[in-house]
């Protein structure tokens, strides 16, 4: 999930790829030193020995306290399958034993789910496990004997001595709704101690962002970006300092994220002979089981992490919002 935070550091991250075209770490294409930042300039980039006034110039991107037109998200906020991972683990159940196995060469994936299928009504107790790629058929099995009463795994065998267990495996998926759709002003200012410095790094910024119609964001999606307006603000020039500010609206969603794995329990009464209600199935692993739970909300922000890490590889960001190399 982006919010404006983010996608003003994306758009920071976006301004340093086109200021360092060859990393943080080559040079810059004025061939001075760039401090790109998100958030609004420190006391120490004025006065301390690291500074604007050092041949040091700075680039600033901010939130702009300007009404912004409102965008209405899709009518019920729907929920949308955006990504499917098929299971890469299955279950072998013989005589009441659960065993688990693991498909050739894939990396592990998906749910695994056993149940006790000798109980006369509906309601037998249940547990489940996310497998991960580190886990092992035995990972597994000991895992799921842990949560179950009198559960034994030996090897990649589970079962509770004396009753017949059954089990199903199945994979999982990430779930997105838009909560809400908005547009926000941001500023993109630079700050220097040279005039004509300035005039080289405004040429090269806003030639590279009137080329973008669309910018990634930190969750793998995108945010529409406008230009606005462009304005000097020579106030300082008593101090041998020169800004421009660059405005730029990015349109873009908030999402609810959901991970969830395929159905594999559950329980229920149909109607019987003479009215009478008649339960089958079992019932959804309780609060032992929450693994499943855990192991998805890992992978949703796994993917979040990787999604930043692909769309701009090799930046990070300090505590004072400074760009700086991952």
């Amino acid at each position: 999930m982006t919010d404006a935070s983010k996608v003003g550091l994306a758009l920071a991250y976006n301004c340093a790829q086109v200021l360092y075209p060859d990393g943080l770490s080559g040079a810059s294409v004025t061939g001075r030193q760039v401090v790109l930042r998100r958030g609004w300039l420190l006391p120490s980039d004025l006065f301390a020995a690291q500074n604007i006034r050092n041949n040091i110039d700075f680039v600033t991107v901010t939130m702009a306290p300007r009404k912004m037109p409102e965008w209405a998200e899709p009518l019920g906020r729907p929920w949308r399958v955006q990504q499917k991972v098929e299971p890469t683990v299955g279950v072998v159940v013989t005589d009441g034993t659960v065993e688990i196995v693991f498909s050739g060469t894939s990396t592990p994936a998906g749910v695994v789910a056993v149940w006790l299928d000798d109980m006369p009504h509906g309601g037998a107790p249940s547990a489940a496990y996310a497998v991960t790629a580190q886990d092992t058929p035995a990972t597994v099995a000991a895992a799921l004997a842990a949560a179950l009463t009198d559960g034994v795994a030996s090897g990649a065998t589970v079962s509770v001595p004396g009753r017949v267990l059954n089990g199903h495996a199945g994979g999982y998926g990430q779930s997105v709704r838009v909560t809400r759709r908005q547009a926000q002003l941001y500023r993109v200012s630079i700050w220097t101690a040279d005039a004509t410095a300035r005039e080289t790094l405004a040429s090269v910024l806003d030639a590279a962002l009137a080329e973008q119609s669309w910018i990634s964001t930190l969750d793998g999606r995108e945010a529409q970006l406008r230009f606005q307006s462009v304005e000097d603000v020579d106030t300082m020039q008593n101090e041998a300092l020169y800004r421009r500010d660059y405005f730029y609206e990015l349109v873009f969603d908030t999402l609810q994220v959901q991970w969830a794995s395929e159905m594999l329990c559950g329980i229920g009464n149909l109607s019987g002979q003479e009215g009478l209600p008649a339960s089958f199935g079992i019932l959804a692993p309780g609060t032992a089981n929450q693994t499943v739970t855990a192991a998805l909300e890992a992978m949703q922000a796994a993917v979040a992490a990787q999604a930043a890490a692909s769309s701009y590889p090799g930046l990070g960001v300090d505590r004072f919002g400074t760009v700086i190399a991952a």
